[in-house]
């Protein structure tokens, strides 16, 4: 199969070396000195102490390089899936499936407009992943899994056939029947997770272990979980309480990529997380004065930041 990762970060960088290690073909689109590294210096990934080098890997600039792809694994940042999905047209064989992996809920939604909705999958990671340079990921804590499913709520035999190739890739995947619904589970969880972890400056270990900021996370996740269902998706009753006691399995050093952008001075995805929270609550008529507030926070920090964005 013919595997395409658009983002080369370290959510592509992982699973496609993943599919690689399984004999795929798989293709990274990237730029610059990452494009530059990859070509030159293959991937590498760390489980642990455990290090596996590809030393030879396919990597393009663009998206119009590339010939009849089987799936292409969308893993830019929230800002850019936009201008990503824009190149998507080109690729029109019909059983081409398109699977974002973005944190929030909004991707997916952007894409299918541009290749309709049942060629378009929801995707979600579970797991934590950092570059330590341009072509190395490592991976901590929770086992890498993907939760994907058709926007549409329908199936085809290529969505089908996406979960086997996951799952013979050693990648833990599961077929949802509800990926709103599951969107929105794990836009709970990062959300919380980035919000509280950034304005307290804090790592999941310390700020779930003090009980005022305790508190501030939960309340994250009821208000998230509230406006959820004034917009109709079908959230457990105790989704608050089942992703709290989820976030007490993490590793206790681990922080996320929202947190570690902004205090490294790159923009992040606060707009597509704490900041859609505020603006989806204010459309429903629901209270979130506890987003407000991480929100109003960071916002001039992330202000800072994108006005120091380099040129393409």
């Amino acid at each position: 199969m013919k595997f395409v990762m658009v983002g080369s970060g370290a959510v592509g960088c992982y699973f496609g070396a993943r599919l690689l290690l399984a004999g795929h073909d798989v293709t990274f689109i990237a730029r610059g000195e990452r494009l530059r590294a990859l070509r030159e210096q293959g991937i590498t990934l760390v489980h642990g102490d455990e290090p596996t080098r590809i030393p030879q890997v396919g990597a393009v600039e663009s998206l119009n390089e590339v010939d009849a792809v089987d799936y292409v694994f969308l893993g830019v940042k929230t800002w850019q899936v936009a201008e990503a999905a824009q190149t998507f047209s080109a690729l029109t064989a019909e059983h081409t499936r398109f699977l974002t992996l973005q944190n929030g809920v909004d991707a997916p939604h952007e894409v299918a407009g541009m290749v309709g909705a049942r060629r378009t999958l929801g995707g979600i990671v579970r797991g934590f992943f950092e570059m330590t340079d341009l072509t190395t990921v490592r991976h901590v804590g929770v086992p890498p899994t993907i939760i994907y499913g058709q926007i549409d709520g329908g199936r085809s035999a290529p969505t089908d056939q996406l979960l086997r190739l996951l799952t013979e890739a050693g990648i833990n995947a599961e077929h949802s029947t509800d990926i709103e619904a599951s969107l929105w589970e794990k836009f709970l969880l990062v959300t919380a997770l980035s919000g509280v972890g950034t304005v307290t400056r804090s790592t999941v270990g310390e700020f779930r272990a003090c009980a005022e900021t305790r508190h501030m996370l939960y309340g994250v996740l009821v208000e998230m979980a509230a406006v959820a269902r004034a917009r109709g998706v079908r959230l457990r009753d105790d989704a608050a309480d089942r992703t709290l006691a989820f976030i007490d399995t993490f590793p206790a050093t681990a922080t996320t990529s929202l947190h570690r952008d902004l205090i490294n001075g790159l923009p992040s995805e606060l707009e597509a997380q704490t900041g859609a929270v505020v603006r989806m609550g204010r459309e429903t008529g629901v209270p979130t004065p506890i987003n407000q507030f991480i929100y109003a926070s960071l916002i001039l920090q992330e202000a800072r930041n994108r006005a120091g964005m380099k040129p393409k």
